[in-house]
């Protein structure tokens, strides 16, 4: 015999205390009132300035406007400045819930919701199109700032933090003994991000999402429309646009990564110098990697949410970023009308792989003839007409 407990009338429909969420929330009280006096608070609170967080409301509106059939009906301001909050802050969704005096289960859905809105808006306006006048743009950039000739892009890997998803075993389980959902992320000269991976779990290492996600492949396989060739002195020869990378990446013609050793006995100053270069342009974007996390404070500590709400964090920060630094600063990718390719950017592991499989190698140290005569050239180059007073200091 089952025993069967009724829960009884509800007492309410809605809390008493979330009624007065248009007179005691944080958006009333704060972020609609500071927005009248264009305060540094409202730039700590929001991570943006009253102009652009209205510009940006204006702009997800369409996917967040819900149908006023109640009095109470959440605004899109109220959806924007919750979620920003929480981005910004990395608070729990019950203090969101508090704050804003909205529902808890009304906060966790209206942050996804809210999340995958400004993906599916901003990615087309501050990401990158395969065309010869970004790249060019962005090689010109890399030489102008970080003296690194044909240079297209910075490219590295971060590991976001999370709570381990429900039945998903060691698939996410990385090296550092945490659970985490690789970014992969490329970026230009000025901190912009300009293609980006995500969804990749962290036990995969950089090589290995590079051999597996959309990015990578064509990057493998020069797919990502790089101008031809051109000379950096007049002795080089054609030298081919290339991506710069670190040791855990491959040495190809598109992609230059540093001479292996350590130690001031193991490289010849020539080599020293060839990997103090590149190490200066690669640091872009573990720079980018930085300021990200430096603006939306979600990623110092452990994420605690599902796979879905993880990625569409991720997603949102990315344009974020892009967009935030291009509205509150003179540089950014807006300036030069680019635009996204959704095969690339939004490539995401849709199936749950088991928690033990079989491993193949996922990357080496061995490269062609031609990748290897492209290092050895920019290496002279460094050490001759392409040398700069202030590196031997650091070699």
């Amino acid at each position: 015999m089952v025993i069967k407990f009724s829960r009884g009338p509800r007492r309410w429909h809605v809390r008493p205390v979330f009624k007065e969420r248009c007179i005691f929330s944080q958006y009333n009280t704060f972020i609609r009132e500071q927005s009248l006096v264009h305060s540094s608070l409202y730039f700590n609170f929001t991570r943006m300035s009253p102009t652009t967080f209205e510009e940006l409301a204006q702009l997800v509106a369409p996917r967040l406007m819900r149908e006023s059939f109640r009095h109470d009906v959440l605004t899109v301001g109220e959806i924007l400045g919750a979620t920003l909050r929480y981005l910004a802050t990395g608070e729990s969704m019950m203090d969101i819930t508090y704050a804003f005096r909205m529902g808890k289960s009304t906060v966790s859905k209206i942050i996804v919701q809210c999340c995958n809105a400004i993906w599916d808006i901003l990615k087309d306006k501050v990401l990158i199109q395969q065309n010869t006048y970004g790249w060019l743009t962005i090689s010109n950039e890399f030489e102008s700032k970080w003296q690194m000739p044909n240079c297209v892009g910075a490219l590295d890997g971060k590991h976001i933090i999370h709570q381990a998803f429900p039945n998903g075993g060691s698939t996410n389980y990385n090296y550092k003994g945490t659970h985490s959902t690789i970014l992969l992320a490329l970026c230009d000269a000025n901190y912009n991000f300009t293609y980006v991976n995500i969804g990749m779990p962290g036990r995969c290492s950089d090589g290995g999402v590079l051999k597996s996600c959309e990015l990578g492949k064509q990057i493998l396989s020069n797919g990502l429309g790089f101008p031809e060739a051109s000379p950096i002195s007049e002795t080089s020869g054609n030298i081919p646009y290339f991506i710069v990378a670190d040791e855990a990446f491959p040495l190809l013609t598109s992609m230059m990564r540093p001479y292996p050793g350590r130690g001031k006995q193991i490289l010849p100053i020539n080599k020293k110098i060839f990997n103090y270069r590149l190490s200066r342009a690669r640091r872009c974007i573990e720079n980018c990697f930085g300021i990200l996390a430096s603006r939306w404070r979600v990623y110092r500590q452990t994420i605690i949410a599902s796979e879905e709400t993880v990625n569409a964090i991720i997603k949102a920060t990315v344009v974020l970023h892009n967009f935030v630094k291009n509205k509150e600063t003179e540089y950014g990718l807006l300036s030069h009308n680019y635009s996204v390719n959704d095969e690339v950017i939004s490539h995401q592991r849709t199936s749950r792989v088991p928690g033990l499989m079989p491993v193949s190698q996922m990357g080496s140290n061995f490269y062609d003839q031609s990748a290897k005569d492209i290092r050895t050239k920019l290496t002279e180059y460094f050490s001759n007409e392409g040398a700069v007073p202030f590196q031997y200091n650091y070699v």
